[in-house]
């Protein structure tokens, strides 16, 4: 289902944002008075949804809002735990407890008396044949026991074995193991027979089968052997607070894992954590439900809605099959919950407590009172106390820009903006606002479309100006007072706002950092000029060793050769010929194919070396300054050889 609101759409700037000059401060009059206008005729709620769009447009609009009728279901918490792959290595550690059986491979190993080193192959009665002793039976043995057994047996025929001088040493390792053959049945993804790795453990061997079904439990696995139940394995405790209970007990041939269903799980969402399907046992109160869920979240309330499904065996028809109740959590923390109840944690009431400012201010927005109130708690928060927060009425020459009639919309008794108040700025400070205010600063029809422009760094008097036609740069250092005795005149930069379009059709402002600017250059409508501090250091990044900030060592400045040098010289696949100087003043300087070293750098500057991204592809142009580099310095050569001569 789709609702078409037409809608003003405002800017909701963040609490106390310091973003000079934005686009709501340079809405005309006229816009202004079409805001008020939409208040009075719509409730709060509709209201927010205006303010929660972060883009401004300065015609109305058509939104689309897509209502959603179908809920989307939580996912089993889980099951994707067994949803991985296991690679095992011939070199995992052999567990101490780890009993030799038909099929296996050992490894035994003699030196001193005799240097031999055979494998052996347990054959189906667990026994290896060594000639001169004949056959060993090995079966159901540790490695320890069997290497044990095995030296009493060979030291009948080496005597220097196991003899007081232990000349002869025995060592007997594991060679290839065989899998064993473990039965899965009830809820796994591949039941039957299937080859487990005899080193598992019950968490693995589920993995090697392909994991647990959703309706099967993870609480009730049961480990089966020789038809008894010797372990009910739950892997709660393992996944939520890693406590491995069962890693001790080792899966042997012939085991069997069930899996039984699940009989009790209870939906939990709203404000949790982790909201999910989660599966109960007889003794899982609600407190636990929100323990598995990792918690109520900062936005909950005390307050929970819980709908059951009343059990086939006592509801009277199944038209009235689910019932529904408003708990409190802290009364009823102990209460069972029921197979397929949902529980809903309700969040705590969003009491907007702000005040709003449009217009002709330099940082409009919303304005939380809580946050102002604690410079006057006792009488309220007056008009004064935003208004200085918003900005532009302690500036001289943005204040004349300013209309001193402020409008205030506020609520009414229906909850709409119906009342309006107007009040002089010189009686700011003795007006109380109220929460949900809307406050409309106008511009003076004396100066209306008028331009500023603001200037700030290193200059005697920074702050907003009105722009002139045809204003140069340096007319704009002038009126600021001149530059400070810390500042370069050779590090400007200036700086404009571009409204953008972006993928989804929605504008924004970007700013642009102005290139090849000059003292002539011409300053135009909020334009931001900043007059950066004099410095002894120039800036070196991109395909070097050491990026980053050098000193700067000469006062007619160093050559671009010099200045990589320091920052450790170019690394390999540099784009040598292709590095470039952004100047102080923002001009983009490019590296002359031929006499690129000699460049000369300054305070301020920055070099970057671009890195080729295809290192295998022949560069061209490094190839011919390098080669005209050598060329020169042949020519050179040739030149003193020729002199000497």
């Amino acid at each position: 289902m789709k609702i078409i609101i037409s809608a003003f759409i405002l800017l909701q700037s963040f609490s106390f944002a310091q973003a000079p000059l934005s686009d709501l401060n340079k809405l005309t009059n006229s816009q202004l008075d079409e805001i008020r206008e939409k208040l009075s005729i719509q409730n709060p709620s509709m209201d927010s949804a205006l303010e929660s769009v972060d883009s401004i447009n300065q015609e109305s609009i058509e939104i689309e809002i897509e209502q959603k009728d179908s809920e989307n279901l939580s996912s089993f918490f889980g099951y994707d735990y067994f949803n991985k792959q296991i690679n095992f290595f011939d070199n995992i550690p052999t567990p101490v407890d780890f009993k030799l059986g038909a099929g296996d491979e050992i490894i035994l190993s003699l030196w001193g008396e005799k240097n031999s080193r055979e494998k052996f192959i347990l054959n189906k009665d667990g026994m290896i044949y060594y000639q001169n002793i004949g056959f060993v039976n090995l079966s159901g043995k540790t490695l320890n026991e069997a290497e044990n057994l095995l030296s009493s047996e060979l030291s009948r025929i080496y005597s220097t074995l196991n003899s007081s001088n232990n000349s002869t040493q025995l060592m007997l390792e594991l060679g290839k193991i065989k899998s064993v053959n473990v039965y899965f049945s009830g809820q796994v993804t591949s039941p039957g027979i299937n080859l487990i790795h005899p080193f598992s453990d019950i968490f693995s061997a589920l993995v090697q089968a392909g994991g647990i079904k959703d309706n099967g439990s993870l609480r009730k696995v049961q480990i089966i052997r020789n038809s008894e139940i010797i372990a009910v394995v739950d892997f709660y405790s393992f996944f939520l607070n890693g406590m491995n209970s069962f890693s001790n007990i080792r899966i042997l041939d012939g085991d069997v894992i069930h899996v039984p269903v699940a009989v009790n799980r209870a939906e939990i969402k709203g404000e949790i954590i982790n909201p999910g399907l989660y599966e109960l046992l007889d003794s899982d109160s609600l407190s636990n439900l929100i323990s598995y869920a990792g918690g109520l979240s900062s936005m909950a309330s005390d307050k929970a809605v819980i709908n059951d499904i009343i059990p086939i065996d006592i509801r009277d028809s199944d038209d009235i099959a689910r019932s529904g109740r408003l708990i409190h959590l802290s009364q009823n923390a102990k209460i069972k919950i029921q197979n397929g109840s949902v529980v809903e944690l309700i969040p705590i009431a969003k009491n907007d407590t702000s005040v709003s400012v449009f217009g002709r201010v330099t940082r409009p927005g919303k304005y939380p009172i809580d946050l102002l109130r604690y410079q006057n708690e006792e009488s309220g928060i007056t008009l004064k106390e935003v208004l200085d927060v918003a900005g532009g009425f302690e500036d001289p020459i943005f204040r004349k820009t300013i209309n001193n009639e402020i409008v205030i919309s506020r609520l009414d008794e229906n909850q709409f903006y119906g009342k309006e108040l107007r009040v002089d700025y010189s009686d700011a400070n003795s007006f109380k606002l109220e929460v949900n205010d809307k406050i409309f600063v106008y511009e003076s029809t004396k100066y209306k479309n008028s331009y500023t422009y603001t200037i700030k760094g290193e200059v005697n008097s920074p702050g907003t100006y009105p722009l002139k036609e045809g204003l140069s740069l340096a007319q704009a250092i002038k009126l600021a007072g001149g530059i400070t005795e810390m500042g370069s005149i050779n590090s400007v930069s200036v700086t404009k706002n571009l409204l953008s379009i972006d993928s989804e059709g929605n504008e924004f402002n970007k700013v642009e950092l102005v290139s090849n600017i000059d003292l002539n250059f011409q300053i135009a409508d909020q334009n931001i000029i900043t007059i950066l501090p004099k410095t002894n250091v120039i800036r070196v990044d991109g395909n070097v060793y050491n990026p980053g900030f050098i000193a700067h060592q000469s006062g007619n400045g160093m050559t671009l050769s010099e200045a990589i040098e320091l920052a450790g010289g170019y690394k390999p696949y540099s784009l040598k010929k292709r590095a470039y100087v952004v100047r102080a003043n923002g001009e983009i300087d490019p590296v002359n194919i031929f006499r690129g070293k000699t460049k000369r750098v300054f305070p301020g500057d920055s070099i970057f070396v671009p890195e080729n991204p295809n290192p295998d592809e022949f560069d061209v142009t490094s190839f011919i300054a390098d080669l005209s580099s050598t060329l020169a310095n042949i020519a050179a050569i040739l030149v003193i050889v020729d002199s000497n001569n």
